[in-house]
């Protein structure tokens, strides 16, 4: 690939400055705005941090925004500075000639790069970002179960909700450290994988059914499929911990009132392998480039 590409990097928490810092090390020419916070890692001495939009845009050939882009769908996530970077000010400044790629956008998001004619692609829709985001995602899960519960993984009876990419990896990372797994799915191809990686499946719908019988829950599964049955029905010292995006999978109100605990986990990758989801940011932007055959 050619390694005259400039890369601007606007906003983001740890992972993008890994990602900046990778890109770096591979010899592109690679600038940064937003990341200047004194609780982060120093940047590689050939990143160059920018104060201004204006002058980080100019010159650049392919503009990165972060994962999630935005929170709000009007300034850009940038947990490392105070001062909002409001992503209308990123789109007008972009020509046709330049590539904005961008961590899971808003409608509204994707409505106003196409207002201002910008090249956008949605990075996190790879494949390989997310099959290898699961590998943090589980280790982190699993970090968290083990801080907070007084029993051992080894010998729990574990349920894992959802048979994806992150549950795949999870149940099998649970298995090897002994627990008693039980996968829930809808699909028959899950049930197929399940039984091929020797593990016990039970289908989502009967979920309420059988959430009595786990000492932890880990759930996957992006809508609400822990209602009042299924969390009325968990043993009192039963924890579900949620991996879902947002809306989540678990009715936090009601759990409350039931006095179940439940802990809701997002973006770990970001917070338990920043360098590691760094890497893995920097390895699918190249493959996109790659493909694009820039």
């Amino acid at each position: 690939m050619n390694k005259s590409l400039s890369f601007s990097f606007i906003g983001g928490d740890l992972r993008q400055i890994y990602a900046a810092n990778a890109l770096s090390r591979d010899g592109y020419n690679v600038k940064c705005l937003g990341m200047d916070s004194e609780h982060a890692p120093d940047l590689e001495k050939t990143v160059a941090v920018y104060k201004d939009v204006d002058s980080l845009i100019n010159d650049a050939d392919i503009v990165v925004l972060p994962l999630p882009c935005s929170t709000d769908s009007e300034t850009v996530n940038a947990p490392l500075v105070d001062s909002p970077i409001y992503i209308h000010s990123v789109m007008k400044k972009l020509s046709p000639r330049q590539l904005l790629l961008v961590g899971k956008p808003s409608k509204s998001v994707t409505a106003m790069a196409d207002l201002y004619n910008a090249h956008l692609i949605d990075y996190a829709e790879r494949e390989e970002l997310s099959v290898l985001n699961a590998v943090p995602t589980a280790e982190g899960a699993i970090a968290v179960a083990m801080q907070e519960t007084p029993y051992t993984i080894h010998s729990s009876k574990i349920a894992v909700v959802g048979y994806g990419r992150i549950g795949k990896i999870l149940a099998h990372d649970l298995a090897a450290l002994g627990a008693d797994v039980t996968t829930f799915a809808r699909k028959y191809e899950d049930f197929a994988w399940s039984k091929v990686n020797s593990l016990r499946c039970a289908h989502t719908g009967d979920l309420a059914e059988h959430t009595g019988e786990f000492d932890i829950i880990f759930n996957t599964v992006p809508s609400r499929v822990f209602d009042f049955k299924a969390i009325s029905n968990m043993r009192d010292d039963c924890m579900i911990i949620d991996l879902a995006s947002k809306p989540g999978g678990v009715d936090l109100e009601t759990a409350g009132k039931l006095g179940k605990k439940v802990i809701w986990l997002l973006s770990l990758p970001g917070k338990v392998a920043p360098k590691t989801a760094g890497e893995i940011i920097k390895n699918t932007i190249i493959n996109i480039l790659n493909e694009l055959g820039v």
